[in-house]
């Protein structure tokens, strides 16, 4: 996979939130369906906007690294707007997309209300003004260019609109490699240096090389964004949060970390919501 503004979603272990753990947001892609996009993620984005009164139904919304398409395809049926367009700067396998909508009895001819476009690194091929609202999904902790980003996701929202993001793991976080096949105890990131974390990976390929290869290239590409580092950049791109939903888990920290603040392992990911200022 190429360093890049939007990184395809991946299989992922739990992602907890209070009270209850979260699903993990994305099976892997070569297995069957992937329940948890098509079902939980784009429920719980549906959600996130409706308990603060927000009705996606019939608005102009936006994907920010779609990935896949699956999860894009869950939150149409679920939210039914007018228009919901999935950027990535790699194309949908639309084929593909297809045939998993097939296995689960969906219907394969797309809604008419569903796109996808590929972007660049730091813009949308689209007008200003053009979404009411704006969602992200585990994309952020790939994003070279958080600002530039933030700042033409705001040139196309339109005025009132929000924007919702979802990102986990963070980097410094228990699962923040996104390698957990071979690091299932966490925080392999931080207790090996880069070289033996893929000495490893390399040893023990998971799901053929292509996979694991694919797997090493987000590793290497993941820009370990904090917490604080996307609130600043949401202010710089003339945002400010309005809701925020903390997402962390039960974990046993290391000695060799217990010199990290407890704020960059316990926060294992974030859910938002922020509006123009």
């Amino acid at each position: 996979m190429k360093p890049s503004l939007l990184s395809r979603r991946r299989s992922r272990p739990a992602a907890p939130a209070a009270p209850a753990p979260l699903l993990p947001p994305n099976p892997p892609v070569h297995g069957p369906w992937p329940e948890d996009s098509f079902g939980d993620a784009a429920a719980q984005v549906v959600s996130f906007f409706g308990e603060e009164g927000i009705d996606l139904a019939g608005t102009r919304l936006a994907d920010i690294g779609c990935g896949d398409g699956v999860m894009d395809l869950g939150v149409f049926q679920r939210a039914r707007p007018s228009l919901l367009v999935g950027f990535d700067i790699a194309p949908v396998d639309m084929a593909t997309l297809a045939a998993r909508a097939a296995h689960r009895g969906v219907a394969t001819d797309l809604p008419d209300g569903l796109r996808f476009e590929t972007c660049g690194p730091d813009h949308l091929p689209v007008p200003d003004d053009t979404f009411d609202h704006i969602f992200s999904w585990s994309a952020f902790e790939h994003v070279l260019q958080p600002v530039a980003v933030l700042k033409d996701v705001r040139r196309v929202l339109r005025p009132g609109g929000t924007l919702m993001i979802q990102l986990w793991p963070f980097y410094h976080s228990k699962h923040g490699s996104h390698l957990w096949d071979w690091f299932p105890e966490g925080f392999g990131q931080l207790l090996h240096d880069p070289f033996e974390v893929e000495r490893r990976v390399l040893a023990e390929p998971e799901k053929g090389p292509g996979w694991t290869n694919e797997l090493l290239g987000a590793f290497r590409e993941l820009n370990r964004i904090t917490l604080d580092d996307l609130h600043r950049a949401l202010l710089h791109a003339g945002f400010e949060v309005v809701k925020l939903e903390l997402l962390s888990e039960c974990m046993h920290i290391p000695p060799e970390l217990a010199h990290l603040p407890l704020s960059l392992l316990a926060v294992s990911g974030v859910k938002l919501l922020a509006v123009p200022r």
